[in-house]
């Protein structure tokens, strides 16, 4: 990966975080990996003591274990933490749909409309990690369009954490994608016709099923279905 350059000195450790996040959840570095502050600082081109702020950081938001005396380690994957994180997720996303159907403008719309297209067109293209980006996308920008802070706050570290579990685990089939855009297309339906109860309903059931999909291939298989190509 290219190492940062040209960033503003007081920015430095919130965009070595998000090196650190990205590198993860692109599977660029993956689940129970051994990470040192030296090996970072001169693969991101920063120092020790930037990289470690960032790590502890990370390590905040779960994405990151520091071990005593050991150094650091990405987060491993877990039935238990999977199960947690959607139970959060649902949660989170069902009040934001909800709040999202209710505040919506048109200029809201659009985007929202906007990001469905997206969506659809990562799917006719067949790439997966397109398609789970996209995905994910749709869903960031229903939180936003709740109007509520805190709420998206919240959201961006279970997010972060739900693309490491997407990334590493395959639970991408032509099923599961027919599914997905049906489920897509009538949660944006009915917060662009501005029906709370509908939108909040069908976003909890939405996610629940993702996250049922998701621990089912966990159980299936030791290595939890993870590719390191």
């Amino acid at each position: 990966m290219q190492k940062i350059a040209g960033i503003n000195k007081k920015a430095l450790g919130h965009q070595a975080a998000d090196w650190i996040r990205n590198a993860i959840a692109a599977g660029s570095i993956a689940p129970g990996t051994r990470l040192t502050e030296i090996g970072l600082a001169e693969q991101i081109g920063l120092s020790r003591s930037t990289v470690r702020s960032a790590m502890e950081r990370l390590s905040g938001e779960g994405l990151l274990v520091q071990h005593p005396y050991s150094g650091w380690e990405v987060m491993s994957l877990t039935v238990k933490d999977a199960e947690d994180l959607y139970a959060v997720r649902s949660t989170l996303e069902a009040l934001a749909a909800r709040l999202a159907a209710e505040n919506l403008d048109d200029a809201g719309r659009e985007v929202l409309e906007n990001s469905l297209a997206a969506l659809l067109a990562a799917v006719e293209s067949g790439d997966r990690d397109a398609i789970a980006h996209a995905d994910l996308e749709v869903h960031t920008v229903i939180v936003d369009l709740s109007g509520n802070a805190r709420l998206s706050n919240h959201y961006a570290q279970v997010v972060d954490l739900a693309r490491v579990y997407i990334r590493w685990t395959n639970t991408m089939h032509a099923g599961s994608l027919d599914r997905m855009l049906r489920d897509h297309r009538e949660l944006v339906a009915l917060i662009v016709a501005r029906d709370a109860a509908a939108a909040e309903k069908l976003a909890f059931e939405h996610v629940s099923r993702s996250g049922k999909s998701l621990v089912e291939a966990m159980n299936g298989s030791p290595e939890f279905s993870i590719n390191y190509d």
